[in-house]
């Protein structure tokens, strides 16, 4: 910090006349000031630190780290102003040593902004307003900030026009160099910054095109060398509408292992089967809703609106089962992946929308007392996630549910005597009989993947939901 106020000194006393009246000579100062404060607030932290390490104390131990943290980032702020402060002075002398060639290099990169195509992007952002009108503002208000960017840097380069013909004959002054350092810092920022948001731009009107859906296929803990390995195994499904009007789309699916923190392992580790990211068509990748829920679930119609360009709701028997349209049974199938789906009552739903009103997850449970049907202890999930790692290693067994009946292999194939809590009314009414009757027998268990899929097994859904 001594060495910051140094060079900032003398790079002040070296050219009094280029930094007379420009903010510069009392911002830096401030900056440094400021710095120089935060390494003292680090200071007092290392004192508190040192004592209660001397005192060595179990419950200091949550203290010492919030200010060891605080401390480390208090010190590395401290340098990166400071460092900031000497690049920034040492551009204006620098500046003055050698106009001619910064001159150049404001040309140069003048030249760069104007050489920027900004076509593609207002042809891609034209037509997503089309397809999604409900993002116009937001396109456009980027669309338009970023076509105002050239005419800008135009402006401030013909407004130094004479300055540039000054500083090249040697005959600036501190302050007509000064203009000419901020100009020379906006194009500079300019050149770098404007194809990257244009490729941004263009980006976010294409996020709205996929809907997608981050299910956790898998959670594993591993040991080696002394240290613990945290992993998720994430199945990402996207649908990619290739025409919005039609409703065409194409289906994909990923699934890797991912390396994560162990807070993050821990924040999802009852959410194992479940969908605990998912964005919808028509949203930007900042509205993704992170809240874990059941696969599928959020691609259903509210029963009030009866239904939706996935689906809709038939009366079965009495009662209200969601039924996907042919086009979507591959997305359905990867979002609900081993086991297979089976349907979806109303009753199971609306539990879900009231959790989902609440910021809460919903994992199935109609009582305290039942068992829940999703998530890592979920009866579904043992079933179907039989050969995850998690359950192989006993994380189904920690659950108080783990010996229920709906729990058991072998049994359970059904909505009928394997689950009966599962998708009851909240009075406690059960749909279908002991021994599979009712909503088991009715659905039956769902056809292989490879039946499914094959020639004819989507009537008129053929050629849509194409598998990659």
């Amino acid at each position: 910090m001594d060495r910051a106020d140094r060079t900032v000194r003398d790079d002040l006393a070296q050219a009094p006349d280029l930094f007379r009246g420009a903010a510069v000579s009392t911002d830096w100062p401030a900056h440094l000031r400021a710095a120089r404060a935060k390494l003292d607030n680090a200071r007092s932290e290392d004192r508190e630190l040192q004592y209660l390490d001397r005192e060595n104390r179990a419950e200091s131990q949550a203290r010492a780290e919030w200010l060891l943290n605080g401390e480390r980032t208090l010190r590395e702020s401290a340098v990166r102003d400071s460092d900031a402060v000497v690049a920034s002075a040492g551009k204006w002398i620098n500046f003055r040593k050698n106009v001619p060639g910064l001159l150049d290099d404001m040309k140069r990169e003048y030249d760069a902004i104007r050489a920027v195509d900004l076509t593609s992007t207002a042809k891609a952002v034209d037509k997503a307003e089309q397809d999604w009108p409900a993002k116009k503002t937001a396109l456009d208000s980027r669309l338009t900030t970023l076509q105002a960017t050239p005419a800008e840097a135009t402006k401030k380069w013909t407004d130094t026009e004479a300055l540039r013909k000054t500083a090249a004959a040697g005959k600036a002054t501190g302050p007509q160099l000064a203009t000419l350092i901020q100009t020379d810092d906006f194009l500079t920022q300019t050149a770098t910054d404007l194809p990257k948001e244009a490729d941004e731009l263009r980006g976010q009107a294409g996020q709205l095109y996929n809907a997608w859906d981050k299910v956790l296929a898998d959670l594993d803990v591993s040991h080696s060398g002394g240290q613990t390995v945290y992993r998720e195994k994430l199945k990402t499904v996207t649908t990619h509408y290739t025409d919005v009007a039609d409703k065409k789309a194409d289906v994909s699916s990923d699934e890797k292992w991912v390396d994560v923190p162990q807070p993050q392992y821990a924040a999802v580790e009852n959410d194992l089967g479940m969908t605990i990211a998912h964005k919808d068509a028509g949203q930007f990748d900042s509205e993704a809703t992170n809240v874990p829920q059941p696969p599928g679930f959020a691609y259903m119609a509210p029963p009030s609106q009866g239904s939706n360009q996935y689906g809709y709701w038939r009366n079965d028997g009495g009662h209200s089962v969601w039924t996907w349209l042919p086009e979507y049974l591959i997305m359905r199938d990867l979002l609900w992946g081993h086991g297979g789906y089976r349907p979806v009552i109303v009753d199971e739903y609306n539990g879900y929308r009231t959790a989902q009103q609440y910021g809460r997850t919903y994992y199935g449970q109609t009582t305290p007392a039942a068992p829940p049907k999703y998530g890592s202890h979920g009866t579904f999930t043992a079933e179907h996630y039989s050969s995850s790692r998690y359950i192989s290693s006993g994380g189904f067994k920690s659950s108080r549910f783990a010996n229920h009946p709906s729990a058991t292999p072998g049994i359970g194939r059904g909505f009928g005597h394997s689950e009966p809590e599962v998708g009851s009314s909240p009075g406690g009414r059960r749909f279908g009989s002991p021994g599979g009757s009712g909503f088991g027998r009715r659905f039956g268990a769902s056809p292989s993947p490879g039946r499914r899929f094959g020639g004819g097994g989507f009537g008129g859904g053929r050629g849509f939901g194409r598998r990659r």
